[in-house]
């Protein structure tokens, strides 16, 4: 029994003398301090040390990130020149736009002596999207397009309002890539208008292309008045603008199609004012209505807005009622009942918006709406797809099956634009 009780003392014993050990070894095998700080800096890691030096000298450069890079009535502005050479690709002797042009089949067949067109691209050298070729076929007349060396510029105008301020970005982030200067003129001077969201970094990639002019207390002024201000604001802060270039003027709510505006910065020939007619979805891209589309007189070069207009570009985007108004005033249309030049999207608000919108344009006579509407009201009108006439249902439209559905930028984000392309307020019933 003794021995059994001196075997069990002397495990204990090593087994402590043995913890001591590894303790001893522990602390003689650990680096100083200073050590461990110098290997830490320097061993890669998820995260950055800074010396408080260079965190001083980053500073400067974070404060010049944050600021805004849109410009305003007191900016200069030059425009850049691009050369059309880069926007084709060769072939032999065969020059094809690149977006329009089968690559495939002009590589595989060297013998191909003209371009072979992607589907929905038109012209000798696919540079004539559907929208556009359709409308030269309506028109019945000898246009004779002939391709520039350098593309012409498109100043696109437009103005916002609190209320309806959501789509700038759908047109700023949709015609990035086409347009050369977005001019915005607000009407708000409140602390949280479009240019407080600039600031806050709202389309920052795409503000170097942006000119914001606040326009709060001119609300009341006729638009001949706003017109020219506008006019001039530009006139004096772009420095290189040209004749030929394109000025293109719309409502709040319309995008005009991306291709259709390339189409006017590629080629010499056609014909002006150029109109557009523009898909009417109302409330978001998932309601259309069902016999209205909306006409606007959106495009001319500078030269025309200034001789013909007189300098008037709010005159351009006044819709047009009746064919022969149409035929009379505009030099070619773009877009038809089934292949659109853009997409109006009427009301495209949040409710409470919409009955702000509303209101404004009871006030300023664009429509006439007597009845006494509120948030929940909205809301079943959004929800059930009926008009604000109460009687008019409107056409459930489908992304699967609509080409013309919503611009590029909203199909492609619908994570950030899932209000414009999900009704929210759809009963379980009308799925």
């Amino acid at each position: 029994m003794q021995a059994r009780l001196d075997g069990k003392l002397a495990l204990l014993y090593t087994l402590l003398v043995l913890q001591v050990l590894i303790v001893v070894i522990y602390v003689a095998s650990t680096p100083p301090p200073e050590l461990v700080a110098s290997t830490t800096r320097n061993s890669v890691s998820f995260v950055k040390f800074e010396s408080p030096q260079a965190k001083q000298e980053s500073e400067p450069l974070v404060n010049r990130k944050s600021l805004p890079s849109y410009r305003t009535i007191n900016s200069q502005i030059l425009l850049k020149d691009i050369s059309t050479f880069k926007l084709f690709e060769k072939y032999n002797l065969t020059s094809c736009w690149r977006e329009g042009v089968n690559d495939r089949r002009m590589k595989k067949e060297d013998d191909l002596e003209k371009c072979v067109c992607n589907q929905g691209w038109h012209g000798s050298d696919c540079g004539q999207p559907e929208v556009v070729w359709r409308a030269i076929m309506a028109s019945k007349q000898n246009i004779k397009l002939k391709k520039r060396k350098i593309a012409r510029r498109i100043i696109h105008v437009f103005s916002i309002n609190d209320y309806n301020s959501a789509i700038a970005e759908v047109i700023v982030e949709e015609l990035y890539g086409v347009v050369d200067l977005f001019v915005i003129y607000d009407f708000s001077n409140a602390e949280d208008n479009f240019r407080h969201k600039l600031a806050k970094g709202l389309l920052r990639r795409e503000q170097h292309k942006i000119l914001y002019v606040n326009l709060e207390g001119k609300i009341r002024k006729p638009s001949r008045v706003i017109s020219t201000y506008i006019w001039d604001r530009m006139n004096s802060v772009v420095m290189n603008l040209r004749d030929d270039d394109i000025y293109v003027t719309t409502e709040p709510e319309q995008i005009l199609n991306s291709r259709a505006l390339m189409f006017l910065k590629i080629y010499d020939g056609w014909p002006q004012p150029i109109g557009f007619r523009l898909r009417w979805s109302v409330f978001g891209f998932f309601w259309q209505h069902p016999m209205k589309t909306s006409i606007t007189v959106g495009a001319c070069t500078i030269s025309f807005t200034r001789e013909v207009y007189r300098s008037n570009s709010l005159i351009l985007p006044k819709e047009l009622g009746g064919e022969v108004t149409e035929r009379d005033v505009l030099g070619l249309v773009i877009g038809d009942l089934n292949h659109y030049g853009g997409w109006y999207c009427y009301l495209c608000q949040d409710p409470a918006n919409i009955i702000t919108s509303l209101r404004h344009k009871t006030k300023s006579r664009e429509i006439k709406f007597e009845k006494n509407i509120d948030v929940p009201f909205v809301e079943d009108l959004i929800g059930t797809g009926v008009f604000l006439d109460g009687k008019t249902n409107l056409l459930r439209a489908y992304k699967s099956r609509d080409p013309y559905y919503a611009p590029e930028t909203v199909l492609n984000n619908t994570w950030k634009y899932d209000w414009l392309v999900e009704n929210f307020y759809a009963k379980l019933d009308y799925y």
